[in-house]
């Protein structure tokens, strides 16, 4: 049976879209156009990606210009004709999305449309402005939108009643993530001896040092936990460090702070089987990609309740907090210290849904 033809707006190539992307490969003859891989923050090895991806053809849009960080790129009409997709997708309510939407309207040319966004509750409910123009017109103007999350999906079929909705969000295949823990033996040997980890209860960090995702009402709680048998390590780099390094001193807990810069891959996943909980206090995430791996590896979360993943959060695999609540965090602390003083290892997957669940969304496209 001949592939329906599929054609994907992206951003850029992040390693947990990987998985997704090539489940989409095996239903459409697919197409995934990138249109600012060389964005701020990319950190991520591109050509190691793109070797992961199977079946699918890639296309890098570079010519254009920007709107603030939003890339508008030139080309986008001309791909459309030349692929002639029968479905095409794009990420966000972006200049991208804006002219896909203008091109399907003025019947310029013919396909199925689909959003993709990774807005939470929050983030929906509080777009206003150009960016809710921008929203209204797309999705007037699309057959759907995959959003990541069930009360995602309740508030915009809510506020856009002839919508499609579906929920397929940011999570990867356990069968890929698992299969790297064979070999974490020897890396966690070695991280335990580069950090001096004996039997503390380690608390894992990942993501970027900025002041969004809360680090420093994380380190200000943990100075004043009852059980002082931590240590806290902070896998990521970002402008914070320096400011978060002075803070552990003032706080006297620099000791149990570990800064180990940037890690990925398989040096990033061995962290997983180490870690008592990974915590997660941002003041606002769309997502959260590391609750997923975390979970994946049987690690428990405490998560804040301002992050997008908090619907895979329950009360057999962790605990969602408020961080701005001082008290609450502390608390939220001791309770987790006295829920996960030890770890099995290898621990079992605690998701509570599966990936398959998920990717059947596109079969009903």
């Amino acid at each position: 049976m001949k592939k329906s033809k599929a054609l994907v707006f992206y951003q850029y190539l992040p390693p947990w879209r990987v998985d997704i992307f090539n489940e989409m490969g095996k239903l459409y003859d697919l197409t995934i156009v990138f249109t600012d891989a060389e964005c701020e923050g990319f950190t991520y090895n591109r050509q190691d990606l793109l070797n992961k991806l199977q079946n699918i053809n890639t296309v890098f849009l570079n010519n254009g210009f920007k709107i603030g960080n939003r890339p508008v790129r030139l080309g986008i009409l001309k791909l459309i004709r030349k692929h002639k997709p029968d479905i095409v997708f794009s990420h966000e309510y972006s200049p991208t999305s804006v002219l896909v939407a203008l091109y399907k309207k003025l019947k310029m040319c013919s396909y199925k449309y689909y959003i993709t966004t990774s807005d939470n509750l929050e983030i929906a409910k509080a777009v206003n402005g150009a960016k809710s123009i921008a929203r209204k017109f797309i999705l007037n103007n699309s057959n759907g939108i995959i959003v990541y999350s069930q009360n995602v999906k309740q508030w915009y079929q809510k506020k856009f009643p002839l919508l499609q909705v579906e929920v397929c969000p940011n999570i990867q295949n356990p069968q890929s993530l698992l299969s790297y823990r064979p070999q974490f033996e020897i890396i966690i040997k070695q991280n335990k001896e580069k950090y001096n980890i004996q039997d503390e209860i380690i608390i894992l960090y990942i993501g970027r040092l900025v002041k969004i995702k809360g680090l420093d009402l994380l380190l200000n709680a943990l100075s004043k936990v009852q059980n002082k048998n931590f240590k806290l390590i902070i896998v990521g780099t970002g402008k914070e460090k320096k400011g978060l390094e002075e803070q552990a001193k003032i706080l006297k807990i620099e000791e149990k702070v570990v800064f180990t810069g940037y890690s990925n891959g398989i040096e990033l996943y061995a962290w997983y089987d180490v870690a008592n909980f990974l915590i997660l206090p941002s003041l606002y995430e769309p997502f959260g990609a590391v609750v997923n791996e975390a979970l994946i590896y049987g690690c428990p979360v405490i998560a804040s309740q301002y992050i997008g993943a908090v619907d895979f959060i329950n009360s057999s695999n962790g605990i969602v907090f408020n961080p701005l609540k001082k008290d609450e965090f502390i608390k939220t602390l001791n309770i987790a210290f006295q829920k996960y003083p030890k770890r099995k290892r290898p621990a079992e997957n605690l998701m509570p849904c599966t990936f398959n669940e998920y990717i059947k969304v596109f079969h009903k496209l």
